[in-house]
């Protein structure tokens, strides 16, 4: 009875904790990482939910040789929005970006995701840490 018992759960834990993981990862829309869902929430809605910008209103982020250039400055602009015209991949763009309530963490979160998913001419990525978000956002006030 011992044996069979253990056999029948070496058997199902396994395969319990394989169907978790894949519900977790293709159903389970709070496994998604916290950059993310902070772009989703607060970026997407002008910068698209794959960073391709609106037209000639917002630029876009992916790809975007203006965000490769400035990646430091972006706790900046998030914490205190821009008010300039900018080029971004050769074309001016002049609609204000408006300042986003997010703490260091989320910064940083989000600088990861945007990172990750829209820079990949991006050159010596690391992961952008809490520490380096507050001492830049701390310079540009």
């Amino acid at each position: 009875m011992n044996n069979r018992l253990l056999r029948w759960a070496m058997v199902v834990f396994p395969l319990l904790a394989l169907l978790f993981f894949l519900y977790m990862t293709f159903f389970y829309s709070a496994y998604e990482s916290a950059g993310r869902i902070t772009y989703m929430q607060s970026c997407a809605s002008c910068h698209g939910e794959n960073g391709e910008g609106i037209a000639l209103l917002v630029p876009p982020l992916r790809e975007s040789d203006y965000l490769n250039v400035h990646f430091e400055q972006l706790p900046c602009l998030i914490r205190s929005g821009m008010e300039d015209t900018i080029v971004v991949n050769g074309k001016m763009y002049y609609q204000p970006m408006y300042p986003i309530n997010l703490n260091d963490v989320e910064i940083a979160n989000l600088m990861n995701f945007m990172q990750d998913s829209f820079m990949n001419e991006r050159k010596n990525k690391s992961a952008i840490r809490t520490l380096w978000v507050k001492t830049q956002a701390d310079s540009c006030k």
